[in-house]
């Protein structure tokens, strides 16, 4: 879709989403597009200045004439010696209806913002609605879906495709008839932690088949004490599969969508994380490429400090493409694929290199949020919650949602603790996989301590 097309539709009134083939080729345009993100709220500002210029002042009626008298031969006297002054006659008259008009008008400009205010508010109660799921649909191909076979072997490179299962565990576990469903946690009190498993797809736009997590962060947000602590684990450690074997850590979402596990990708990637730190897991959150990119854009951008050089002149595209990735060192804005690209690039140094990477990005998209005051900006949540709707996937309840997001809006970035499976805490190999990274006994456990805090 080019910018015609897309302005077009927009002039229409259609909006984004999923719902048609029409509005979501009109989304990731949009994601890429921030002329065209520009011409839309330009439309939105048009229609409302259109309400302010339609509201006609009410009729007011004119002050009753005074009772005629003939005037006295004093007054006619007067009338006759006075100066006249015109001016402040006509002054007088014209401020008197400015004044009116205003009054008459006053009303229904307060009557024309409420509006857009409530208007506002349902399109971000709309938009993240969207985005809570409570049982995944897979969406993989009947093809590929098995609840009678053994499960494939699982070997997930980290630089292969989406993987297809024809693989077997190694523990040669047979996959059940109907695997057992773990109960929802209970959603925590206001204001009490809660602990939120962070996903980050490597779906491309356009793609449907299940995709791997490459980003894994778990974070641990308490609002009463403005405390939040962020564990990174990397994508390839072997890691038991609840239920179905053991694989690399990033395959939980694909075999949890593919073999149609009770609780769906995220459901299942939730329970492995949570049975592997041995702590409970409240929440998932889990985002695309696409999303990913129109939060950030929607923000107008996001700082982050580069740490050091990078250069990559073979950086994998989302077309399966190559191009090539430099970054400096020092603080950059970087808009929605530029942060993407510098979360993903990893051939500099090492996947270890890249969790930390992540994590200084989103410590830079929590600073945007305080800095410009986003959450308390409705007309600017709505184009950030608008840019999530149709590729973020949670669990978490909105007023839970809503509540955490508000709560952190005064915290400072610069408090927010930083934890990570190194390369100094895992071996490496796994049978004739040797690129798969196995924790070292004891680790986990004490980073999962150092995550919860005091």
């Amino acid at each position: 879709m080019d910018c015609t097309e897309a302005r077009h539709l927009l002039e229409r009134g259609i909006i984004p989403g999923s719902a048609t083939p029409e509005r979501a080729a009109l989304g990731f345009h949009l994601v890429g597009c921030p002329a065209c993100r520009s011409y839309r709220q330009m439309l939105e500002q048009r229609f409302l200045n259109d309400l302010l210029l339609q509201a006609e002042p009410l009729p007011i009626a004119p002050p009753a004439a005074p009772v005629a008298r003939p005037p006295t031969a004093k007054v006619v006297a007067l009338a006759a010696t006075a100066p006249r002054r015109p001016w402040r006659a006509r002054a007088a008259h014209s401020l008197w209806y400015i004044g009116v008009a205003m009054l008459a008008a006053l009303p229904l400009t307060v009557v024309a913002i409420i509006g857009w205010a409530a208007l506002t508010s349902f399109r971000i109660h709309q938009n993240v609605q969207a985005m809570i799921v409570t049982t995944e649909t897979p969406d993989a191909p009947a093809a590929l879906v098995s609840t009678a076979t053994p499960l494939p072997t699982a070997t997930l490179l980290p630089t292969m495709p989406p993987a297809t299962p024809t693989l077997v565990p190694p523990t040669a576990t047979p996959l059940p008839t109907v695997p057992p469903a773990t109960p929802t946690p209970a959603a925590p009190a206001a204001g009490a932690p809660a602990t939120v498993l962070l996903l980050g797809s490597d779906q491309r736009p356009g793609e449907h088949d299940p995709s791997r997590t490459d980003a894994i962060i778990v974070a641990r947000i308490d609002p009463q004490a403005q405390r939040v602590a962020l564990l990174s684990l990397p994508r390839d450690l072997w890691v038991p599969i609840p239920g179905y074997g053991q694989t690399r850590i990033n395959a939980a979402h694909v075999w949890g969508q593919v073999y149609e596990d009770p609780e769906g990708g995220i459901g299942l990637a939730r329970k492995t994380v949570s049975n592997l730190l041995g702590i409970p897991i409240d929440y998932t959150v889990y985002v695309d490429f696409a999303g990913f990119i129109g939060a950030i854009d929607a923000l107008g951008g996001v700082t982050v400090d580069v740490d050091k050089e990078l250069y990559d002149a073979n950086f994998p595209t989302m077309d399966y493409g190559y191009t090539v990735a430099h970054f400096l060192p020092g603080p950059q804005q970087m808009d929605g694929a530029t942060a993407l690209m510098y979360s993903r690039i990893r051939h500099p140094d090492s996947d270890f290199a890249r969790m930390h990477r992540q994590q200084a990005v989103l410590a830079g998209v929590l600073a945007t949020l305080r800095g410009q005051n986003a959450l308390q900006d409705l007309g600017r949540l709505e184009g950030v919650t608008a840019a999530l709707r149709d590729y973020v996937k949670t669990d978490m309840p909105e007023q839970r949602l809503l509540g955490l997001a508000w709560a952190l809006r005064t915290l400072d970035p610069q408090a927010i603790e930083h934890y990570a499976l190194e390369a100094n805490m895992i071996t490496f190999g796994v049978g004739d996989d040797q690129y798969a990274e196995v924790a070292l006994p004891g680790t986990l456990e004490r980073l999962a301590q150092q995550l919860l805090g005091p």
